[in-house]
């Protein structure tokens, strides 16, 4: 059970303890500074906006995997699912850094019945999609059952999902129809007939056009609903544009959508166009009239693009940011910002030799990470042997894991020999995946080099790109995989729920461990605050020290350079972003000359 609303208010810690740039403008100053991101849902363009027919913003991404909602775990694909969908409930940052839930189609919060387990949202009436057909409570009931469908797979169906199977909120029959093809070692070949029959179960359906009912299998708070809610696997489902175009629904041609933008071109491995859907009916319509998104893995490249006027925002190497901080053209758009993010090495636990849990001890014993924030960061990221980050209820720190998993050359060595490779004889060359940008590559060949010196293994470094490295990841095609979490709400169970109870929606490196098992379902049971962060914290120790599938080695800040022409940037808090306020892209405007 989440406790959300007793820290709703995220401490600031995640934010000023990674924030290393002072920016000199606020987002609607027209000063020629670079815009300070600032709380709050919305920021309208004032007299600062340049006029319509310039309203045009083109921003960096790296490649989506999908633009479906219900298929997505990925954040370059959330991050336009985000522009493109609207759910009943939506993320936005809080002044104090960081989050808290607000309406978006619901019409206020959902009544609950007397035992908990029965939630009543009324959806807000006569809005459209961007076909112009209404929006009603049957096509969020849909959205609901599509995350569920096992068919679809989708990786967050976890969420929806009961604690008896390592979910979190529960919906009823949700459980049952995600199950009900099986496993790839145990298929099932139910009948059309049966599937149906699952379907309809589901504990999600339209009273009428203006009224969803949701039934749990157990009692569950409301900020739990409304924060499970807010997110992208329960967004609406239009299973008529779904069922006519199949796979190919999302396409610009077919798509249908009910948020700020629609999705009007996707040329594969160079960029999307969004323009304003002129039938959002929400508050807060796009003040752009187009925003490109152009899918460029390497932030140096980026940078180089930026700097050539072809970019008005991109990340950039954390390594850059010494640099941009000096120069006095670019000081001002440097932007950094703290994130609940935490990076690892990852281990496919059913490859045969990183099923062994000395070797796994091994690799992580052999990575000095203060060394590696400093070279590949230039300390923009924080050295963690932890999961849980820094900031969020729950955190343990540095201190509680280094002795057990962090730097040490000699018991490195140790494990190494324990587990029958003494100083690398007999060890096989590995693959370590990764995504094709210079801080990736720069600590997988710090990773490479401490494992030839600490070790005396080799390992082979595959750079790819974006979608490549998404598909890798979700079909559990890597033995090494520089991977992590950026937490989606600000609860302990996040980061952990999904991600490494035994089949886990998100756990593609395949961690079982009963012990985790049983502390994820008891911190899920949990009626008292204290007892819900124990539970969790116990959780995280045994995931830390038994090197369960992760080695964390990092807490991410994540650098930026923001052209002094977009107004409306938001802060990102604890909100899942990959580029600072694109949570609110229908914030961001272009300001005058």
């Amino acid at each position: 059970m989440s406790l959300l609303k007793q820290w709703r208010f995220v401490s600031l810690a995640i934010v000023a303890v990674l924030v290393l740039t002072a920016l000199a403008a606020c987002g609607d100053d027209d000063s020629g500074g670079s815009p300070t991101p600032t709380g709050g849902a919305t920021t309208a363009g004032g007299d600062d906006m340049a006029p319509a027919d310039q309203q045009k913003l083109v921003t960096q991404s790296g490649e989506p995997q999908f633009f479906d909602p219900h298929r997505s775990n990925f954040e370059q694909d959330i991050a336009i699912e985000r522009m493109l969908f609207r759910g009943l409930y939506r993320l936005v940052s809080t002044s104090s850094g960081g989050a808290e839930v607000e309406p978006a189609y619901a019409d206020g919060e959902p009544t609950v019945s007397a035992d908990g387990k029965v939630f009543t949202v009324k959806i807000k009436s006569g809005l459209t999609w961007s076909d112009g057909e209404p929006i009603t409570a049957e096509q969020f009931a849909d959205g609901v059952k599509r995350g569920c469908d096992p068919a679809v797979a989708s990786p967050y169906a976890y969420l929806l999902q009961s604690a008896a199977v390592g979910g979190i909120i529960g919906v009823k029959g949700c459980d049952e129809y995600s199950a009900a093809l099986g496993t790839a070692d145990a298929p099932l070949t139910p009948t059309d007939a049966e599937l149906a029959a699952l379907r309809d179960a589901v504990g999600a359906k339209a009273i009428d056009d203006t009224t969803l009912e949701i039934t749990l299998v157990d009692a569950k708070l409301p900020s739990t609903f409304e924060d499970v809610f807010s997110l992208w696997v329960t967004f609406p489902a239009r299973m008529d544009v779904i069922q006519q175009f199949g796979d190919q629904w999302t396409d610009p041609a077919n798509i249908v959508v009910n948020g700020p933008f629609t999705l009007t071109e996707y040329v594969p491995q160079d960029h999307v166009t969004l323009k304003p859907n002129a039938n959002y009916g929400l508050d807060g319509k796009a003040k752009l009239q187009q925003l490109t998104v152009k899918f460029i893995d390497d932030y140096s490249v980026a940078e180089l693009a930026f700097k050539n006027g072809e970019l008005d925002q991109t990340r950039v190497p954390d390594t850059d940011v010494p640099t941009l901080q000096a120069d006095s053209t670019y000081a001002d758009q440097t932007l950094v910002v703290g994130s609940a993010r935490i990076t690892a090495l990852e281990m496919q636990l059913t490859d045969p030799v990183l099923a062994k849990d000395k070797v796994r001890l091994a690799l992580s014993q052999a990575i000095d990470r203060d060394k590696l924030a400093e070279v590949t960061t230039s300390n923009v990221g924080l050295p963690a042997e932890y999961w849980l980050v820094k900031g969020l209820p729950g955190y343990q720190g540095r201190d509680k894991f280094k002795t057990a998993i962090g730097y040490n050359p000699t018991a490195a060595k140790q494990a190494l020999a324990d587990a029958g490779y003494a100083d690398g004889a007999g060890f096989p060359e590995l693959e370590l995946t990764v995504l094709d940008t210079p801080v990736r590559k720069a600590q997988a060949d710090f990773l490479k080099a401490a494992f030839k010196d600490v070790l005396n293994i080799d390992i082979k470094i595959t750079a790819v790109d974006a979608k490549t490295r998404s598909a890798a990841f979700n079909s559990g095609n890597f033995q090494l995989f520089i991977g992590g979490w950026q937490l989606d709400y600000p609860d302990p169970e996040n980061p952990i729920i999904g991600l490494f109870d035994t089949g886990g929606g998100n756990n593609k490196y395949n961690c079982s461990d009963a012990g985790i098992d049983a502390a994820i379902t008891a911190g899920s049971k949990a009626t008292t605050l204290a007892d819900h962060i124990a539970q969790f914290q116990n959780a995280e120790d045994l995931i830390v020290t038994k090197v369960c599938g992760v080695a964390p080695f990092l807490q991410e800040g994540l650098p930026y350079l923001v052209s002094p022409k977009m107004g409306g940037v938001q802060a990102n808090g604890t909100i899942d972003a990959g580029q600072p306020g694109n949570w609110c892209a229908e914030c961001w405007y272009v300001k005058k000359s």
